[in-house]
């Protein structure tokens, strides 16, 4: 009975996600409509507490999930809509849910075919591992270096607008999307500050899992290239914080870095799933 009301919760999470992806597409297009964007942050708020269910409900029938496959995808979406609220009433930044709904709504939809693929339940439980990293140091060390990623993909992605406005703005080009994106400040501000959260969270996954290799005596995990290529993502935006909070470096010089370093984690994230060497993938030690 929990498993089909995990699934229908997963599904019902969908199309919400769907729905709010149109309202907020519409609202990008045509302007700023109050009804329409208060019903696309209602209905992306229950599509987050859906999702939550399915997870909490996957999670009672399996006890333990790994953060693996379809269920870091999984993850990975849940995230992004609690990053799109905190930025739409934190950061008090609009328009985001045109951009971060409709991808984790994507990513729902890649998840189960890949659970399809591999005959798994794309649901995960974030507190909670398989019997493969029943290790708390490992399991912290998963969860941080994908909410690091997460955000520093989001940094990166906003630095992207800003350069894509800035353009716009020198060529005196302009289109329906640019006229609808913040202002420059707010879009560097954004960054700045996804940034700046992710730093620290990302730099302490990084210490626990090296902290793992070292308890479990792995030789030579220091050559491993998921370690080597994690070492220059951290080193490019710790580059970007610097040359941002010196401010003796252009806007675009900084969202320049900040792209180079979204586009690091994503070959971070392929390279970890793909490469068929080293000791470890996505936390799990082999």
């Amino acid at each position: 009975m929990l498993e089909t009301a995990s699934l229908h919760s997963f599904w019902l999470s969908f199309v919400f996600l769907l729905a709010a992806s149109v309202l907020f597409a519409r609202q990008m297009l045509m302007g700023e409509q109050r009804m329409g964007s208060m019903v696309g942050k209602i209905i992306t708020g229950l599509a987050w507490v859906s999702l939550t269910l399915s997870i909490a409900f996957n999670s009672m029938v399996h006890h333990r999930t790994p953060l693996t496959g379809a269920n870091t995808l999984v993850l990975i979406a849940w995230l992004l809509v609690l990053v799109y609220f905190a930025i739409e009433y934190l950061f008090r930044f609009k328009l985001y849910g045109a951009v971060l709904v409709p991808i984790s709504a994507v990513l729902l939809f890649i998840a189960q075919v890949v659970a399809a693929i591999g005959g798994g339940a794309a649901n995960v439980a974030p507190a909670q591992v398989s019997e493969q990293v029943n290790n708390t140091v490992t399991t912290f060390h998963v969860l941080l270096i994908i909410i690091g990623s997460v955000l520093l993909l989001i940094g990166a992605v906003a630095s992207a607008l800003y350069l894509y406005r800035d353009h716009g703005l020198r060529t005196h080009k302009t289109n329906v999307l640019s006229r609808r994106l913040p202002a420059l400040a707010n879009l560097e501000r954004l960054a700045s500050r996804l940034i700046t959260v992710a730093l620290p969270v990302y730099f302490a996954a990084q210490i626990l899992g090296i902290t793992r290799a070292i308890v479990e005596r792995v030789p030579h995990w220091y050559f491993d290239l998921r370690i080597m290529f994690s070492g220059v993502v951290l080193g490019v935006f710790i580059a970007y914080g610097v040359l941002y909070h010196r401010q003796k470096t252009s806007g675009v010089t900084t969202a320049w870095i900040a792209v180079a370093g979204g586009v690091c984690v994503i070959v971070l994230m392929i390279l970890a799933r793909t490469l068929p060497v080293g000791f470890h993938t996505f936390g799990l030690i082999r």
